[in-house]
C-alpha cells in the first residue's frame, strides 16, 4: 500500500481503492505494513509531548506516567481497529451490501491514517492547532470511510455509504474520545 495514495483515495472511490481491491493484502499483512508502523506515531508523539506541550499543561506528570499514558494509548489503539472493523461490516450488512470481514478490516486499517498522522500536530506545539489538525483528520477518516465501503463493501447508494460513515464516524468518535481519555487518564491520577 502506496501511502502517496491516501491524498486521491480521499477524493475518488477508484484512485487507491482499486490497488487495495486488486491486492487484496492479508489482514496480518495489512496490521504489519499499515496499522503497526502509524499507530506507533501517537504514542511516540506522547512521549514527544512530556518535553513539549505536554510538559505545560500537566506539570506534575514524571516521564514514567508519560510513558505509562503513551502505552494505554498504544493498546487502545489496536483494540479500535478490529473494533471499527466489526462495527464496519455489521453496518453493511445492514444496508444489504457485502458483510466481508476482510474488506471491512481494510476500510478500518486505512480509515484512521489521518488521525495517526493528525499526532505530528504535537510537533507544533500549540494545542489550537492540534485539535484543528485533529478534527480535519476525523472529517478525513470519515470521508476514506464513506470511499471505502463504496468500493470494498459494494454499498451501491451514495446516500447508503453516507449513512455508513456517519454512524461509523460517530463510533469512532467515541472510540477517539475514549482513547484519550486512556491517554490522559495517567496524568491525571498520577
Amino acid at each position: 500500500m502506496n501511502l502517496m495514495q491516501f491524498p486521491q483515495m480521499l477524493v475518488s472511490t477508484h484512485a487507491g481503492w482499486d490497488e487495495v481491491e486488486r491486492l487484496r493484502p492479508e489482514m496480518g499483512t495489512m496490521f504489519l505494513r499499515l496499522v503497526l508502523p502509524l499507530s506507533l506515531l501517537p504514542p511516540l508523539m506522547i512521549v514527544y509531548a512530556s518535553t513539549a506541550v505536554g510538559a505545560h499543561v500537566f506539570p506534575d506528570a514524571s516521564h514514567e506516567t508519560w510513558l505509562l499514558a503513551a502505552m494505554f494509548f498504544f493498546i487502545a489503539e489496536h483494540l479500535s481497529v478490529p473494533l471499527m472493523a466489526g462495527s464496519i461490516r455489521q453496518a453493511s450488512i445492514a444496508k444489504g451490501a457485502s458483510g466481508n470481514l476482510h474488506d471491512a478490516y481494510m476500510v478500518a486499517s486505512i480509515s484512521p491514517v489521518p488521525l495517526w498522522l493528525s499526532s505530528l500536530a504535537l510537533f507544533l506545539d500549540q494545542p489550537w492547532l492540534v485539535v484543528m489538525f485533529a478534527l480535519l483528520a476525523l472529517a478525513a477518516s470519515g470521508v476514506l470511510i464513506h470511499h471505502g465501503v463504496r468500493r470494498l463493501l459494494r454499498v451501491r447508494e451514495d446516500l447508503d455509504a453516507t449513512d455508513m460513515a456517519v454512524q461509523v464516524t460517530s463510533l469512532g468518535v467515541l472510540a477517539w474520545l475514549l482513547l484519550v481519555v486512556v491517554g490522559v487518564l495517567p496524568l491525571w491520577l498520577l
